[in-house]
């Protein structure tokens, strides 16, 4: 198959073409050529528009699908339909499932399921058996098997001594070990941030505290045993503070925020919409204000969509029995576009989906050059369009932003030698 994308904005620092306006040819999966006013003779498939760009492809280092064991919340071809309808390429899926991802065979179901999708997922194994934070799980036969990295999900693994000897181990395997801090005695009982909307409001809090607490915990870890961390799911102030000062030191320790919390503001919770309510909790302004800085500074390496599905049942109930978490693959580069659009370019903001989330998972950094693959987002930002139920791919529709406008918008993925076209 030959596709022809005509005059689009480059977008890779990696490449000799990095903001050349330029059309790209692809034929059976390679970029065969970069220039302009290509010859379109032959070419099935031509992308073409105002203000497109194009980059290499969006890399997502968390979500959540649930399959195996919970298929009616996302199984493996819906969230990698919903990924593809939002500009990525590969798909760091967790070990959230029932039952969990913790051994070989997990992973192998994982990847023979999406073996033929234009998105390749990349299955996270968990770092203890059935994330109860009790035992190791084989993180050397998923590693074999194919996991991409490792995480207790959101299971933070109090034991300090075991957390300890998963990073040896991680180490010992070269393998990435993700970090979800939160204090699970200090959060428990939580509902929402711990500030002024949730004393108005009357719900208990989760302290900023909690995360920073396991924050600092693991980095102190990270230096002991001189090991590679990536904190995953970064929310506070404190927590960007501690992250950028161990940066500082030269520890070998990379960090990623949600999309949704660089925008949306516990203050949306004042009517008790349960679509607000996610795992870890929509923070205050100071605390947005910290992370959008960590990330124009380089504290913060990745902006992850932290996709969370759930069916109907499991959100519209009370506030305080309701599942955290909301879709986000489909939303997770609009939601950072509007969010960051006055304090970083779109070139930086692009860098926090690709080349960010390619060095924590140690990807190479494939340039968008004549010869090589195509593994290739094709996006237009000034684009305005309304996020409608009929635009949504996953199995599950729990977001707060749907019905509302939207700037920025993936039209296509080009991988594994598909053409996947935003619908």
């Amino acid at each position: 198959m030959q596709i022809l994308i005509r005059a689009a904005k480059i977008i890779d620092p990696n490449s000799k073409h990095n903001g050349k306006i330029a059309d790209v040819l692809i034929a059976d999966g390679v970029i065969a050529e970069i220039g302009n006013e290509l010859d379109s003779e032959g070419v099935e498939e031509i992308i073409e528009g105002d203000d497109l760009h194009i980059s290499t492809g969006w890399v997502d280092l968390y979500a959540t699908f649930g399959d195996p064991g919970r298929e009616f919340k996302e199984d493996i071809e819906s969230g990698l339909n919903a990924a593809a309808q939002g500009g990525f390429t590969r798909v760091a899926i967790s070990p959230e499932a029932e039952p969990a991802v913790d051994d070989k065979s997990a992973i192998q179901y994982i990847l023979n399921k999406a073996k033929d999708h234009a998105v390749i997922a990349m299955p996270i194994g968990a770092i203890t058996k059935g994330l109860k934070g009790e035992e190791l799980a084989e993180m050397f036969d998923m590693q074999n098997s194919g996991a991409a990295a490792v995480s207790n999900g959101k299971h933070p693994i109090n034991n300090s001594k075991l957390q300890n000897l998963a990073y040896l181990y991680s180490r010992n395997l070269n393998l990435p070990v993700y970090s979800f801090c939160q204090d699970e005695k200090m959060s428990a009982g939580g509902q929402m941030h711990e500030g002024e909307v949730n004393t108005s409001i009357g719900l208990k809090g989760i302290p900023a505290l909690a995360e920073e607490i396991i924050v600092a915990r693991d980095i102190y870890l990270a230096e002991y045993s001189d090991v590679a961390v990536h904190f995953s799911h970064i929310t506070t102030k404190g927590a960007v503070d501690l992250i950028r000062q161990a940066k500082k030191k030269g520890l070998k320790v990379t960090a990623s925020v949600p999309a949704h919390h660089l925008l949306l503001e516990d203050s949306a919770i004042t009517d008790f919409e349960p679509n607000y309510k996610v795992n870890p909790p929509l923070r205050s302004k100071e605390h947005i204000d910290a992370l959008k800085a960590g990330l124009a500074d380089g504290t913060l390496d990745a902006i992850i969509s932290d996709h969370e599905p759930h069916e109907i049942e499991a959100k519209f109930s009370e506030f305080s029995i309701a599942e955290p978490g909301m879709i986000a693959l489909e939303t997770a580069f609009s939601v950072a576009l509007e969010a960051l659009a006055d304090s970083m370019s779109i070139e930086e903001i692009i860098g926090k989906l690709t080349t960010g989330p390619r060095n924590v998972l140690k990807l190479n950094q494939v340039p968008l050059e004549v010869g090589e693959n195509a593994e290739l987002t094709v996006f237009v930002p000034s684009l305005k369009w309304v996020y409608e139920k009929s635009d949504i791919k996953s199995r599950s529709q729990n977001s707060p932003l749907i019905g509302k406008e939207l700037t920025g918008l993936p039209v296509a993925i080009i991988n594994q030698g598909q053409l996947y076209l935003n619908s």
